[in-house]
């Protein structure tokens, strides 16, 4: 069968694509948002009239952030028409996995749920000592990351851009910041709010920190209207999927997270 590609710049387009399955697309219909837009690449693929693949190359981090949905022999007339970054870090869904194989060499890939915030279920403890952070702690933060070194933990998808255009909140200790959590996607015109960055300090963990930025940010994200809100957490990491099931989010969808280099 053959299907026809190009680059979309048609936002309502995509949109109605995404909308399909928001839950799983949060991460690609926050990037329709004016301050993300320009950064990102949206690819399409045809079946006669109509639109049954998507790709998105999202260039505002270093590597690129790939990512798509629907058929899978669609993705692959993409892959083979598009040029597409020799380097980048990709989200991909489990049924994909070696078709993605078959144009990247996956050296660190590890399997990822989305959770989705249940509304309703949402139960924040009190926030006490939980601060809002801004772009002038940019340093704090990236000083902060610095910390990772147990495996899996590294924040590979953190730019200080992302301050100003989503939502921050950390607990400093003796003048340190040594729990944060933020926002990878912060769009309220498309009601998507993606909550990622988590960290806490080695020495200061076991104290439910991360659990009191994670829901400080799903407060505002509640605030602000956002029907979907999501995280990504490392299949695995039992302890860190119980804190997010006990504040009230979901499992969703397995997918395939890692870096990865052009064949």
């Amino acid at each position: 069968m053959k299907y026809a590609t190009q680059r979309l710049g048609d936002k309502a387009l995509i949109r109605e694509f995404l909308n399909l399955d928001r839950k799983l697309t949060a991460y690609a219909l926050g990037d329709l948002d004016d301050a993300f837009w320009p950064q990102s690449a949206f690819f399409g693929a045809w079946c006669g009239e109509e639109l049954v693949s998507l790709m998105l190359v999202y260039a505002g981090l270093d590597p690129a952030v790939l990512t798509a949905f629907g058929e899978p022999e669609g993705v692959r007339a993409i892959f083979d028409a598009q040029p597409l970054p020799d380097e980048i870090y990709y989200l991909f869904p489990l049924y994909m996995g070696d078709l993605l194989s078959e144009y990247y060499v996956r050296p660190h890939t590890q399997q990822e749920w989305r959770m989705v915030l249940d509304q309703e279920a949402f139960a924040p403890p009190p926030l006490d000592g939980v601060a809002r952070l801004g772009p002038d702690h940019a340093l704090a933060l990236d000083e902060l990351y610095r910390n990772a070194a147990e495996p899996g933990e590294a924040i590979v998808a953190f730019d200080p851009w992302q301050i100003a255009h989503g939502m921050f909140y950390g607990i400093w200790d003796d003048g340190a910041l040594v729990a944060a959590a933020g926002t990878h996607v912060w769009s309220p015109a498309e009601g998507v709010a993606a909550i990622g960055n988590v960290f806490t300090r080695p020495d200061c963990r076991e104290r439910g920190f991360a659990t009191l930025c994670t829901a400080a940010v799903t407060v505002e994200a509640q605030r602000a209207g956002m029907d979907e809100v999501i995280l990504n957490v490392r299949d695995g990491n039992t302890p860190a999927i119980h804190v997010y099931e006990k504040l009230g989010f979901r499992r969703y969808c397995l997918f395939w997270e890692g870096p990865g280099l052009r064949r």
